[in-house]
């Protein structure tokens, strides 16, 4: 196998892929006597309610149908395959099959798809490592309305990560994926406004977007926020507030360990 020169531009990415034809290489897994014999329009939606019904059996079985979809060019089995490849969902764990999944939907532009993308590069997961051009990918996402990229990104401002650091960028991507209901930007809002991170100080704005954050179940934010009762800060002092917040973290760190 040769080696792979390094990948700075998307363009370098696609042309590695044309080079290598990942598109003719779909899953060579056998697909099933049942599911040979309906489209990949229906495959794809019998795949979807076996994989909704949550059960180990239910993956199993939806697997074929998801690679007979994908082999008949549905942008979501694809997608779906990313994931199952990734997390080992009816089959085994394969993260250079899931980034070729992921790949083929974030060239169709797929939002989902091209978030994965950028941090499969990120991390070098299933790909070469390129931070740069999984910092494109996720803008590429961004740009397309996923909220969960649009935050991300704003933390690689904030540190640097793939672009030219820019705080003041990464507090404004922040508050829009906040605004669109993220719940871990809602946190990242408060953090930066809390420290003076791309944006002034302001205690009382930052309790409100901590408060946010707890109330919908992040349990570093309800420790914030029993932190500002006790202190004063931002808000009126507490102490019987302050106990309440520190108990509903604790709760909530208590069910994320299960």
């Amino acid at each position: 196998m040769r080696c792979h020169r390094g990948l700075t531009t998307i363009a370098d990415l696609e042309q590695l892929i044309a080079e290598e034809d990942m598109e003719a290489r779909q899953p060579k897994e056998a697909a099933g006597p049942e599911s040979k014999s309906c489209s990949p329009r229906e495959a794809f939606r019998r795949a979807v309610t076996l994989w909704n019904a949550g059960t180990p059996r239910g993956f199993d079985e939806a697997f074929p149908y998801l690679l007979q979809a994908a082999s008949g060019g549905i942008l979501g089995a694809h997608e779906w395959l990313g994931a199952a490849y990734d997390y080992g969902i009816g089959t085994a764990v394969d993260h250079r099959k899931s980034f070729e999944h992921y790949l083929w939907g974030a060239q169709r532009g797929d939002a989902n798809c091209e978030y994965h993308v950028g941090i499969f590069l990120a991390q070098g997961k299933g790909t070469r490592k390129d931070t740069v051009l999984g910092a494109k990918w996720l803008s590429k996402a961004a740009k397309h309305g996923d909220r969960e990229a649009i935050d991300l990104l704003g933390r690689w401002y904030r540190d640097g990560r793939g672009v030219r650091r820019d705080p003041r960028k990464g507090f404004r991507l922040h508050l829009k994926a906040a605004q669109m209901g993220c719940l871990d930007a809602q946190f990242s809002v408060g953090y930066c406004l809390s420290r003076g991170i791309g944006t002034r100080a302001d205690p009382v704005a930052a309790f409100k977007w901590y408060l946010k954050a707890a109330k919908r179940g992040d349990s570093d934010a309800a420790h914030n926020v029993a932190h500002f009762y006790r202190l004063g800060r931002g808000v009126r002092r507490s102490e019987a507030r302050a106990e309440f917040w520190i108990r509903r973290a604790q709760e909530l760190q208590e069910v994320a360990t299960k």
